[in-house]
Order: structure tokens, then C-alpha cells, then sequence
């Protein structure tokens, strides 16, 4: 019984989830509103709210998950292994699969186009992005014994999270802008291992002209 229950409610979510991006898609984010979304999906304002507390939450509703694998890679490394290479390994990953899905013909970057319309939606994207960087920070001092806030485990986590998150953010405004997708794919996958590469020398050669 319990597993029916988390089924439903994981399938009510995916599609309060689904509506609202589609309404986005058509009217702007600014423009449509909680009861909106609530009759596109079927249930009532009150389950859009159980669901998703904002409006932001119902497009970025794989925050949890996407803030869970960028911990992963701290908590999950294996003993002796290099932080930098796990991330690459995560940015890589994630372009290999964006690719395979574009070139079936998907065009799942227009979450980007979405995002990029509206100021109240970046401003969310860069919360999220800070918020998904300290815990990773947080997990990070944890494995090294630290205080959840020691500055060299922060540090860290925002210089190697941020990585990733420009790749992402690059490459998806590329692709909305219309450039062809198997280079964009190609490119971010050879210049995040060469960003990498420069956490791993260090970035002391790297100064302004």
C-alpha cells in the first residue's frame, strides 16, 4: 500500500510539474498563476501548494534530486580519489546523455528558454545553485571531519559546483540560441575537462593579461 501511495504521489507531482511548464511555455511565467496550473493538472490549489510551496519550484521540481547527485560525489568517492575527477566525470556524463537525447530528436533545453524570459526564475536559478553548493560543502566537511561551514571545504565546493554549473548553463543557452546540438555537446564536453584541468594544476598561471 505504501508503494501505491508514493507512486501516486510521485505521478501527481510530475504532473503539476508538466503543466506548469507547459503553461510557461505559452503564456510566460509571470502570467499564469497557481489556479492556472491547478485546472491544467486536474487537482485542486491546495495540492499545487502541497506540492510545490512557489511557483519557481513547479519548473525546477528535480532541484532535490539534481542537489543529491552533486553531494554524491562527495559522499561517494571513492578513498584516494580525486574530487576534481568526480565532477568532471559528472559534467561529462550529463552532456553525453543531453546529447543522446537531442540527437533522438529531443528539444529538452526549452526548460532554458523558460528560465532565461523571466528575472524571477534566474534569480531562483542562482539561489539554487548557491544552496546545492554548500551542502555539497557541508558533505565535504563532513568526510574531512570540519565545521559545516570550515571556508576551505566551502570554498572548494563553490569553485568545483561552479564549474559544472557553467558548463550547464553555457551550453544550454547555446542551444537555445539555435546552434546545432552535436557541437555544442562536443564542446562542452572538451572544455569542462579542460576547466577541470585548471582546478587540478591550480590556478595560479592563470592570471589577467
Amino acid at each position: 500500500m505504501a508503494g501505491l501511495r508514493e507512486t501516486k504521489k510521485r505521478r501527481t507531482r510530475e504532473t503539476i510539474a508538466q503543466a506548469a511548464a507547459d503553461l510557461f511555455v505559452e503564456h510566460g511565467f509571470a502570467s499564469v498563476t497557481v489556479d492556472d496550473v491547478a485546472r491544467a493538472a486536474g487537482v485542486s490549489r491546495q495540492t499545487v501548494f502541497n506540492y510545490f510551496p512557489s511557483k519557481e519550484q513547479m519548473l525546477f521540481d528535480r532541484e532535490q534530486e539534481v542537489g543529491a547527485a552533486l553531494v554524491a560525489l562527495v559522499v561517494d568517492v571513492p578513498d584516494g580519489a580525486a574530487l576534481v575527477e568526480a565532477f568532471r566525470g559528472h559534467t561529462r556524463a550529463f552532456w553525453e546523455r543531453f546529447g543522446a537525447v537531442l540527437a533522438g530528436g529531443g528539444d529538452t533545453h526549452g526548460f532554458w528558454e523558460i528560465v532565461r524570459a523571466s528575472p524571477a526564475l534566474r534569480d531562483y536559478a542562482e539561489a539554487s545553485a548557491g544552496r546545492q553548493a554548500r551542502e555539497v560543502g557541508e558533505a565535504l566537511a563532513r568526510a574531512w571531519g570540519r565545521p559545516p561551514a570550515d571556508p576551505t571545504c566551502q570554498g572548494l565546493a563553490r569553485a568545483l559546483c561552479g564549474v559544472n554549473l557553467a558548463f550547464l548553463t553555457c551550453g544550454l543557452e547555446r542551444l537555445t540560441d539555435g546552434e546545432d546540438p552535436a557541437t555544442v555537446v562536443a564542446e562542452m564536453i572538451e572544455q569542462s575537462g579542460g576547466a577541470y584541468a585548471a582546478l587540478e594544476r591550480g590556478l595560479g598561471a592563470y592570471a589577467p593579461a
